[in-house]
């Protein structure tokens, strides 16, 4: 479970970088988006294990769930810049 979390956060520049490549603004916010949602169900089930478990738990599930919104809002603000990137080899390599 927390395996995946590093995997999507280490694919989404290269996916930005395709979506600038492609001129796609919508293939900029759809990947952030997808990790969100996976993010809130991850969250939702480890919630959900805690069931009666003592206050501690809930407190580590929301460090965890906190501190992977930050990760990807973090890998978001980087996400315009390496639109460009893709953009501009878009026009080095194609011409448009």
């Amino acid at each position: 479970m927390f395996h995946l979390t590093r995997r999507f956060h280490s694919s989404l520049p290269l996916v930005w970088l395709v979506a600038g490549f492609l001129d796609s603004l919508i293939l900029l916010a759809l990947p952030a988006i997808a990790v969100l949602a996976y993010l809130f169900r991850r969250h939702r089930r480890i919630i959900g294990l805690v069931g009666t478990a003592p206050w501690a738990s809930l407190g580590f599930a929301r460090h965890v769930m906190v501190d992977d919104l930050v990760r990807l809002a973090a890998w978001t603000a980087l996400s315009p810049l390496v639109f460009l990137i893709g953009h501009q080899m878009r026009v080095v390599l194609i011409g448009s």
